[in-house]
């Protein structure tokens, strides 16, 4: 009997004015919500807002890369050229490696856009194969780009430093192979417009 006594003595163990039992309402009204959520809500906005900008500044991007004005193609022949005689002009000349290098890219660009064959992305011997299927290769160029090639990778991954004859030698090549296709592709176009006449 003294625990009843001791629990009904304790107020906050009892209510006496309560008299049924109706459960807590646990419905909170909406702004009670909103600051109990507050850090919540503020970085939901934040993301959706952040969003909608990186939308809004990809879609400008985009316009503006639509509105630029596209360069008008220039030709590879021209180019190939320009590019040679630049590599022989440097001054200082570049050492044997970057200027092999630089050659071997200048060629394999022409040979890109002229023959439309993916030259920059092919191992030298992978080239030559590529070059070895092409029409307008064969039987033609064989040797010169072969020995260009295999030239180029003696001294691309050689340790000796190599004499100017050689890089003369190699730009020679170039320079006669650039001039020669060229040369062969009007021929082969004057023939097929005669032709079509």
């Amino acid at each position: 009997m003294k625990n009843i006594d001791f629990i009904t003595n304790k107020a906050y163990l009892l209510d006496s004015k309560r008299e049924e039992d109706i459960p807590i309402p646990i419905f909170k009204s909406f702004s009670q919500l909103i600051k109990e959520n507050q850090l919540l809500i503020v970085i939901t906005i934040s993301i959706i807002i952040t969003v909608l900008l990186l939308i809004l500044l990809m879609k400008k991007k985009r316009k503006d890369e639509s509105n630029e004005p596209e360069t008008e193609p220039t030709d590879p022949y021209e180019d190939a050229l320009l590019n040679i005689q630049s590599l022989q002009n440097q001054n200082p000349a570049l050492s044997a490696k970057p200027f092999v290098f630089r050659l071997s890219e200048i060629l394999r660009i022409y040979v890109e856009r002229v023959f439309k064959v993916p030259a920059m992305e092919l191992t030298g011997e992978e080239f030559m194969r590529e070059i070895a299927s092409h029409t307008f290769f064969q039987n033609r160029y064989d040797k010169i780009l072969q020995e260009f090639v295999e030239q180029g990778d003696r001294i691309k991954y050689s340790k000796e430093d190599s004499d100017s004859g050689q890089m003369n030698l190699l730009m020679d090549t170039a320079l006669h192979f650039v001039k020669d296709t060229h040369e062969k592709l009007e021929e082969a176009e004057n023939v097929s417009s005669k032709v079509q006449s």
